[in-house]
């Protein structure tokens, strides 16, 4: 079985090489067009539930194969999510987004982002609606994030599975069982008992950082690409509780809070940016020396 996929995962690589070289010099043709989507329909579940299982264990050039051809089946043959459906689109986000939390994977969270990216901006496409429903869901995720760093910086115990993990994204991943266009399920560790959602591991901050950092950098992109959906949508909570992370992040986590303070302020009234405590916040952390960053508080 394993090796069957393998060779499905090889073919669809070479296959879509190939329908990407020719639709560059040719029109495309819509017979091909639609035997592909068959095709990449029928495997890409398979894929999915094989390689795309969020665990430190997980084969990371397995994972990043199949997360190349989703990225690039996204952006030039979109028909393979249905234009865009929210229940083709989001199970497949909902696999993808535990890997922020993997620290196995960091050194790959660029090219991870860059396959949700596709997927959203797909989605923006073809479900507004959708897209503006992740969009609220990740700044509430953030408002969470930012209970978890504040936990952690107390050195207050989250031991144990209902304290080390982070329920999220609850109203974007729910009612897709059933519906056809649904490529895959969440994996059973990411998938809630008590109703819809996704599961994230956020012990440690080698845990909790990076997907706070990616999750941000997500506001970020959704702001600067979909800024006519989600301008408003901002609510000042999720505002604050994105700046606010700058006190207790590693330098990627500062970037994405400097973005997103940056990006944010140029499409919502500048006064709800905390623009002096942020200041304050960043003269204080230079003010460090390399050994290790205590946390600031400016709220």
């Amino acid at each position: 079985m394993g090796g069957e996929i393998a060779s499905n995962l090889s073919s669809l690589v070479h296959e879509l090489r190939e329908r990407i070289a020719a639709t560059s010099s040719t029109p495309p043709c819509k017979v091909d067009d639609d035997a592909l989507k068959t095709r990449f329909r029928a495997v890409l579940p398979n894929l999915l539930h094989a390689y795309v299982v969020p665990s430190s264990a997980a084969s990371e050039r397995e994972v990043i194969a199949v997360l190349k051809l989703i990225s690039h089946t996204a952006r030039n043959f979109p028909g393979v999510f249905y234009h865009g459906k929210a229940s083709a689109i989001l199970p497949v986000i909902g696999r993808i987004l535990p890997f922020f939390a993997e620290p196995a994977f960091r050194s790959r969270h660029g090219v991870i982002f860059e396959t949700v990216g596709s997927l959203l901006s797909l989605l923006r496409t073809g479900a507004r609606d959708a897209y503006c429903q992740f969009f609220i869901d990740a700044m509430l995720a953030v408002e969470d994030l930012l209970c978890v760093a504040s936990l952690s910086a107390e050195n207050i115990s989250i031991t144990g599975s209902a304290g080390s993990t982070l329920k999220c994204f609850c109203k974007s991943f729910t009612g897709f069982l059933g519906d056809p266009a649904c490529l895959c399920d969440l994996p059973a560790s990411s998938k809630p008992v008590d109703g819809a959602g996704i599961l994230i591991d956020v012990m440690g901050k080698r845990r909790w950082q990076p997907f706070a950092t990616w999750i941000i950098r997500l506001l970020n992109k959704c702001i600067t690409e979909g800024t006519l959906y989600v301008e408003g949508l901002i609510n000042i909570s999720s505002v604050l509780a994105s700046c606010s992370l700058l006190c207790y992040g590693d330098a990627d986590l500062h970037m994405a809070c400097f973005d997103f303070a940056r990006i944010i302020g140029s499409v919502i009234d500048g006064d709800i940016v905390p623009h002096q405590n942020i200041i304050e916040s960043i003269a204080a952390i230079l003010s460090e020396d390399k050994e290790g960053l205590p946390v600031f508080r400016y709220f």
